[in-house]
């Protein structure tokens, strides 16, 4: 009975190995395949189909919408805000000393797959 609930973990592992790396793939040929719409996007070549939500165009009964990017902002060379940042990594680290002033949260479980 021990070797079958083994050889079923095993099994497991073989499997999740195996879906990541199909996932791997697929989020490859879709980055490629975005990128070229970006092009097309940029180039007009989709605007028969926009609809009137800003940047989204409805095709073969599915709604798709381009995002042109999140905004960040770099405050490197803002002294003061740097300033600020290290004077919190400094209190953060104070309050993870202190019994009861900060909470630690634990994640959900999670599997990486590395070949």
């Amino acid at each position: 009975m021990k070797d079958i609930y083994h050889n079923s973990a095993e099994d497991l592992l073989r499997e999740l190995a195996h879906l990541r790396s199909k996932e791997r793939a697929l989020l490859d040929d879709i980055k490629a395949v975005q990128s070229l719409l970006t092009h097309h996007v940029d180039n007009g070549d989709l605007d028969h189909l926009k609809t009137d939500a800003p940047n989204t165009f409805y095709f073969e009964d599915t709604n798709f919408t381009y995002s042109t990017g999140r905004v960040t902002w770099n405050y490197d060379d803002c002294s003061d805000v740097m300033a600020a940042r290290e004077n919190l990594r400094q209190l953060e680290e104070t309050a993870r000393s202190v019994p009861g002033a900060a909470r630690l949260i634990q994640g959900t479980p999670f599997w990486t797959v590395r070949a």
